[in-house]
């Protein structure tokens, strides 16, 4: 048997990831070792992240702990000469030329060669695999010149704090007057210097990095260059909006030749999308993120031709950023791995 330990496993990702695997055959080829940083629940079959020695024997790890987690135990993790795989959920390793980014639909051949030489390996951020696994057929027939696109991410993006921001808001404005006027003076009197994410959108995510864009627009091109072995130019902005799971993102894409529609169609279906006929029926009943909530299908629709140029189409999608965008990624490499160790 296989020693899987799983490291924050009640978190967001986490949890989902372990409803994921219920299903698969790493249950039979795995003993699975739940791991919490939280004191008071290290009980009965619940074990000590910060316990070296047993982390110690685990052939695979699975941490969904977080960045500062991962930054602290993995140093003492390589010096006792830890044999194992790690597999990380966070941003902490993934620009790191130690660590391998997952996403098989794209890179499953490179994931496997790489296991024979790497050890550490880490999911890619969220819109990064909702963007690629959504566009792989294109990017496949290097058909791409370049993208832009805008992201409207979920609160869970952020973590489990501001969910419970959220929440906390919602709580706030129950007793708010049914009047447009009245609500708006009410919520600057209610949230006064909070900035709240209810009734609001924060076009701002993560930290400053160069040409003023943020960490979170950086990845879009750096890691999905990582994943792709190529450098590919995608230029993003990133919104947080009050969606609970579901990362919305609107494309402008640049082809280097001229494509039909019905082409674009027929070249961008694969087994991981939905395509949406571009209707107001279907757009507002089927591409939204309270229909798309919880489903395994990345949807897009809004299809069309810019008016900009005849070689640039634009599209809306959205899909469940705890599914594909983390926890779906991780559960696949997972079997890829596992099958590689039998």
């Amino acid at each position: 048997m296989i020693n899987l330990g799983i490291i924050g496993w009640r978190g967001l990702v986490g949890s989902v990831l372990l409803n994921r695997i219920k299903n698969s055959f790493i249950y039979k080829y795995c003993k699975i070792f739940l791991f919490s940083t939280n004191k008071i629940i290290i009980k009965n079959n619940i074990n000590n992240a910060f316990n070296i020695k047993l982390l110690k024997n685990m052939n695979i790890i699975v941490c969904c702990q977080g960045s500062d987690f991962t930054k602290s135990i993995l140093k003492k993790i390589k010096n006792i000469n830890w044999n194992g795989y790690w597999i990380d959920a966070s941003s902490y390793l993934r620009m790191s030329n130690e660590c391998s980014l997952i996403l098989d639909p794209l890179n499953k051949d490179d994931l496997i060669k790489k296991l024979k030489y790497k050890k550490f390996f880490s999911g890619s951020n969220c819109t990064v695999s909702l963007t690629l696994i959504l566009l792989k057929n294109l990017l496949k027939l290097n058909l791409v010149e370049w993208i832009s696109t805008s992201s409207y991410q979920a609160i869970s993006g952020a973590g489990t704090k501001l969910v419970s921001k959220l929440i906390n808001n919602i709580n706030k404005s129950f007793n708010l007057e049914n009047n447009l006027l009245k609500i708006e003076r009410n919520i600057n009197f209610l949230f006064k210097k909070e900035n709240p994410i209810l009734y609001n959108a924060i076009p701002w995510i993560d930290k400053k990095v160069n040409f003023s864009q943020t960490k979170e627009e950086w990845k879009s091109a750096a890691e999905a260059s990582k994943i792709l072995n190529k450098k590919i130019i995608i230029d993003s902005n990133c919104v947080r909006i009050a969606s609970l799971r579901c990362h919305s993102q609107y494309f402008m894409i640049k082809f280097n030749k001229f494509i039909n529609i019905n082409n674009i169609y027929e070249i961008m279906n694969n087994e991981f999308i939905n395509i949406i006929k571009n209707s107001e029926n279907n757009s507002i009943n089927l591409l939204t993120p309270y229909n798309v909530c919880g489903k395994m299908k990345i949807f897009v629709g809004r299809i069309k031709k810019s008016l900009i140029n005849s070689k640039i189409y634009t599209m809306f999608s959205i899909g469940d950023q705890l599914l594909w965008g983390a926890a779906e990624p991780i559960k696949r490499f997972l079997e890829i791995l596992i099958t590689n160790l039998l």
